[in-house]
């Protein structure tokens, strides 16, 4: 009887994250087919288990209730007996469903307590926190997504589950409080320096990225990005952490939304203020380009603000470094296509220059609240290629015209018609500044 008891309480306390995981759909993904190669021997059992019900169910009832052959030897006998053979075999019939669907339910719960069971093991692994945030307009998955990036800081918490304490890090330095927010590839949450006594962004590449050679190395690019870039306009890596399989990024932690954000919710952007901050992204940048990295992915939800209204710039993910050599598969682009340079969008190498025109498309948002180019991912990338930009006094008149003339030259379609380095579009925007 204890033992009962015992493996009752066992299933209750399992079963504790059942209702979580029924609200939400991405954890029952996780859940149900993430640990795809131990689950296959388990359906595969049930499968085979469901085939043999039925035979198996009809030798037991031949066995139970079996028919009387010599009530045929005569049609006279079997005109008699044909009432008790027919209640018999209604019988048999009833007895048949009922042992089937007895043994279908059998094995059905021991399946169903099994994954309860584990549970448990499944929500500790963290492989079911790659819900992702409801996707931003103009949303094309991984190859121009206009998602929320990984750092994006938010009030909202994915999931009660991180209620659980959770510590990582050498010696359990670091101890999660909650998960933030979601992007393309990995999920930030809010943790303590349990040795600094501080509050830190730790950014977590989600599981089956990290089992990815390339994507890994990607995310390891990124922290070495970031952690050779010390200018106050580029968001700072801490350090680099690798436990159990999982790659974490610890970095600072910035509680003021995002570029994205401020334009979406129609604060006032005025011309100068417009012209402060492409400022600072265009240092930012151009330090990160003196160092040899490349950002590739320039765009509002990569450009994050502190409370003091400072920003940073963020999400070196996909950065290419000149000394790397990472590769990427042949005709693969990656960026988020409203901000793409043309050469970019049309799969060829990228400079600096590319940097300046993705730049110039935050500018002319910025100034305008709307892309210079809409349509499909295919139609946007085209454009890109092909349509020359329009200018922004186009959609708003107040604009004037020497900030028309300078995003017409960061967007220029050719790379040698842009401004060449940061240092000179810097000097073209304080010119600005100034008249």
């Amino acid at each position: 009887m204890n033992a009962i008891r015992h493996q009752y309480r066992t299933l209750v306390t399992a079963a504790q994250p059942l209702p979580l995981v029924l609200r939400e759909p991405a954890l029952v993904r996780f859940w149900l087919f993430k640990p795809a190669r131990a689950r296959v021997p388990l359906f595969a059992a049930l499968l085979i288990f469901m085939v043999i019900a039925s035979p198996l169910s009809q030798a037991i009832v031949d066995a139970w209730h079996p028919l009387n052959e010599n009530s045929f030897k005569t049609g006279v006998m079997e005109l008699v007996n044909s009432p008790i053979l027919r209640k018999l075999q209604n019988l048999r019939e009833t007895r048949y469903w009922q042992l089937l669907i007895f043994f279908w339910f059998v094995g059905l719960s021991a399946v169903s307590i099994i994954l309860i069971l584990d549970l448990p093991r499944a929500i500790k692994s963290g492989k079911h926190l790659s819900a992702e945030l409801p996707p931003q307009p103009g949303d094309a998955g991984e190859s121009g997504s206009e998602q929320p990036a990984a750092e994006i800081v938010s009030t909202k918490v994915i999931t009660r589950a991180e209620k659980k304490v959770r510590f990582v890090g050498p010696k359990q330095r670091y101890r999660i409080d909650k998960a933030l927010a979601s992007g393309g590839a990995g999920i930030v949450y809010q943790a303590e320096d349990t040795v600094l006594g501080r509050q830190v962004a730790l950014k977590e590449l989600l599981q089956e990225l990290a089992d990815d050679a390339l994507q890994a190395e990607r995310f390891k690019s990124e922290a070495r990005a970031l952690a050779v870039s010390n200018h106050p306009n580029i968001l700072p890596v801490f350090d680099l952490l690798e436990e159990d399989g999982h790659l974490w990024l610890v970095m600072e932690l910035l509680t003021g939304g995002t570029l994205a954000d401020r334009i979406k919710a129609g604060d006032a952007l005025d011309t100068q203020r417009c012209i402060e901050i492409t400022r600072g992204i265009a240092s930012g940048l151009g330090f990160a380009h003196e160092q040899g990295f490349v950002h590739r992915d320039v765009k509002p939800a990569n450009i994050l603000f502190a409370e003091d209204g400072s920003f940073r710039i963020t999400d070196f993910g996909i950065a290419k470094h000149q000394a790397l050599g990472i590769k990427t598969s042949h005709g693969l682009i990656l960026g988020s296509p409203g901000y793409m340079s043309p050469e970019q969008a049309a799969g060829e190498s990228v400079d600096a220059r590319s940097d300046i025109y993705s730049l110039g498309i935050v500018l002319f948002q910025m100034l305008t609240s709307e892309l210079p180019f809409s349509g499909d991912v295919s139609a946007v990338m085209a454009q890109h290629i092909t349509r020359p930009a329009p200018l922004p006094s186009e959609v708003d008149a107040s604009i004037g015209e020497g900030l028309d003339a300078l995003v017409a030259k960061m967007l220029a379609k050719k790379p040698e018609d842009r401004y060449q380095s940061a240092a000179e579009l810097i000097a073209a925007l304080d010119a600005l500044a100034l008249n």
